[in-house]
């Protein structure tokens, strides 16, 4: 019974958006959806989907034969993210200049050819010893696309993809999308034009038979996630850009890849998802449906599809990002995925001389300049909000949340030295897609250094960052995601990460997994897990432990800032969040000293919920940080050395633990600090219960 209020809020919080005459609409759609998947399960049960040679020439245009057709696709080609033309002069330079990135891409393919992967945490797993024990290849197929290999779980094969559901706190459904999104054809592709060994050329052509042999369509996991087609698709077209010219790619195999990519874009275009609030799904969708355009102008759909993909992106571009360049889903992390794919396409019209509008191009400018106030001074991406390492392409090997590439690639993009932060350096990755010249035109512009970057606020957002120098701190005051149905946000209202001279000290416990534990899920996204004012379960909204509502987070407040004031010595940050109507109050103030380098952190707590008994604060410690209490003053050290003094003005700090994830699917133990409030016996400046902590650099003690 607990739940059904819960679910009550959820509908209510769909439908309070809509007119009675768009209810009607969507009733409608569910039950002529729910007529039409079950005729069509029928039908492709009883003849499968497949396209003969014919098929494939009748969908082409200009051709004659399928001969003739095979042989102009292997010519000359839209530019697209690489270009084969110039791999002679690229491999040359990355030998001479970045060998140890030469070194990286030789080892992460090696690993790929040993079925060697690290995907979603938390460690490397061999899987042709996974398929050993699992009734090998003939189970399994070449690679186990349909596992979740971390846990054993096998989703069904011959399920029709529509009636596949994540297999809630048993398996973790996004491994097996994860594998097939092909992100590893990359580092194949790049060792195969740095060594031009075949081997990589036919690991390639080894997964892309056996994943088309394994995966009919409309049947399995990977069917499922329309945004997993697409990225897929996008990737398989990267690859056949980096091997169409290799001994492995024969005739039988482009003809076998050419059908599945266009079988690829008609689901695409027939599964968008893109019903009520879109999101970074729906971009993934219209990224696949503009690489289809662009790279295969033979397709008769391709036109549309293009033309499609592009109206929608720009769209969408107005939608989902707000006009202070903060993607609206609540998350950092996931700005960068909404970052990736609105770029990579606006780089491929380039390449193509596609105009795009510059309302657009203005917009994903700002989308840039949030990477650039935003990431840490040690170029790490805060974790607010939800994290589930979610990228288009993989280029380059690096921590992930380590973001600084995207300033080298907008330094590039925009042929601008505003983006280019010394202190960060060059990003190799970024020779791929903007060739040989990359690395001389980055050298050239002058650039800025940390000092250069202060304090900023993205309001619309919900972002402020307060910073110095070395010196950093981002606080949340996100409203609720995805338009209010909290999608990626967590209950993080005043939650806030610290950074002391390039040093995470107080961090954000990042995300850990989605269904693989609907509990875990719950238990990361809490008040609990964050620096902030800890909620009552019954306060909190959040659906602990149900399935279905992974992605749905009650509104427990709106943020209303008092103040933002970056001055010459110091900052000023004043919010309040108000919740359940102004029942509880909780007002933050944080001063950051230039100066000293000290930072103020006043909170004012009113309650007048007689059901809120206790209150408390916690404060999340950093992994590397280690602590010793100094009488009532706690001494923060990494490996020994004194970081910072945390002092609390007559509140007792208790030391606990929770978990830490600095990526999807690793979790560790870290130190959380506790501040245990009281009430006053007075009402004073209609606040009840006062806090002041000071954390102040320290160079020895």
């Amino acid at each position: 019974m607990k739940y059904y209020f819960q679910y009550f809020n959820y509908y209510k919080s769909i439908f309070k958006k809509l007119t009675l005459c768009q209810i009607i609409k969507k009733i409608k759609e569910k039950i002529l959806n729910f007529i039409n998947y079950k005729f069509e399960k029928i039908i492709y049960k009883l003849s499968p989907l497949y396209i003969s040679d014919g098929d494939l020439l009748q969908a082409s245009i200009e051709f004659s034969t399928l001969d003739e057709m095979l042989s102009f696709i292997r010519g000359d080609r839209p530019s697209f993210l690489i270009d084969p033309y110039i791999k002679e002069e690229l491999c040359s330079l990355i030998q001479r200049q970045f060998p140890q990135v030469k070194k990286e891409i030789l080892e992460e393919a090696e690993k790929i050819c040993l079925h060697v992967f690290d995907l979603l945490g938390p460690g490397p797993v061999n899987l042709d010893e996974f398929i050993e024990k699992n009734g090998g290849k003939r189970a399994c197929g070449y690679l186990p696309w349909h596992f979740d290999f971390k846990v054993g779980h096998r989703f069904n094969p011959k399920k029709y993809y529509k009636e596949i559901k994540p297999a809630y706190g048993k398996a973790d459904i996004k491994v097996p999308w994860e594998l097939s999104r092909f992100q590893h054809i990359v580092p194949l592709g790049q060792a195969y034009w740095l060594t031009g060994d075949e081997r990589y050329a036919q690991e390639f052509v080894c997964q892309i038979n056996d994943w088309i042999e394994r995966n009919p369509p409309k049947f399995g996991v990977n069917w499922t996630c329309t945004m997993d087609v697409s990225i897929r698709v996008a990737n398989w077209i990267l690859g056949f850009y980096f091997f169409k010219n290799s001994k492995a790619a024969t005739d039988d195999f482009l003809k076998k890849f050419l059908k599945s990519i266009l079988i690829h874009g008609r689901h695409i275009i027939a599964n968008l998802e893109n019903k009520g609030i879109t999101n970074n799904h729906y971009l993934a969708d219209l990224v696949g449906l503009i690489y289809l355009g662009v790279a295969f102008p033979e397709f008769k759909e391709s036109r549309g599809w293009l033309k499609f993909g592009l109206n929608e992106l720009i769209k969408e571009m107005d939608q989902q990002v707000y006009n202070d360049g903060m993607d609206f889903e609540a998350s950092t992390c996931y700005h960068r995925l909404a970052l990736e794919l609105f770029f990579y396409p606006a780089l491929l019209c380039q390449l193509n001389g596609i105009e795009l509008p510059e309302k657009f191009i203005a917009k994903l400018k700002k989308m840039f300049d949030f990477v650039l106030y935003v990431l840490k001074p040690n170029g790490r991406m805060p974790q607010i909000g939800d994290n589930d390492n979610g990228q288009l392409h993989i280029l380059g090997k690096h921590d992930i949340l380590d973001m600084r590439y995207l300033l080298t690639f907008a330094t590039l993009f925009f042929n601008t030295s505003y983006f280019k932060v010394n202190d960060f350096g060059f990003a190799p990755e970024s020779i791929w897609i903007f060739g040989p010249q990359a690395f001389e035109k980055w050298k050239s512009f002058s650039g800025r250094d940390l000092k250069g970057i202060e304090s900023r606020a993205f309001p619309e957002g919900g972002i402020y960052i307060i910073r110095h120098n070395k010196d950093y701190m981002i606080v949340s005051c996100t409203p609720n995601g995805q338009g209010g149905i909290g999608g990626h946000a967590h209950n993080d209202k005043l939650n806030f990460e610290l950074c002391i001279d390039g040093e995470d000290v107080i961090i954000d416990p990042g995300s850990y997994v989605y269904t693989l534990s609907p509990r875990w899920r719950d238990i990361f996204r809490s008040s609990y897990y964050h620096n902030s004012l800890i909620l009552p379960y019954e306060i909190e909204k959040i659906l602990i432990g149900n399935n279905k509502y992974l992605f749905y987070l009650g509104e427990i407040g709106k943020v209303y800032i008092n103040k933002f004031k970056n001055s010459q010595y110091r900052v000023l940050f004043d919010a309040e969040l108000n919740i359940e109507n102004g029942k509880i109050k909780h007002r933050r103030r944080i001063i950051f000293n230039k100066i000293n380098r000290s930072w103020k952190i006043q909170d004012y707590i009113l309650i007048l919920n007689a059901k809120v008994k206790n209150i408390s604060v916690g404060f999340n410690l950093a992994p590397n940080i280690d602590i010793e209490h100094l009488n009532d003053d706690v001494l923060l050290k990494n490996k020994g050395k004194a970081i910072a003094l945390f002092k609390a003005d007559n509140i007792k700090l208790i030391e606990s633990y929770i978990f830490y994830s600095k990526s999807y699917g690793c979790k560790i133990k870290t130190k959380k600090l506790f501040a245990n409030l009281k009430r006053l016996k007075e009402i004073k400046e209609d606040y009840i219960i006062k806090a002041k902590y000071i954390i102040s650099h320290v160079t020895q003690i």
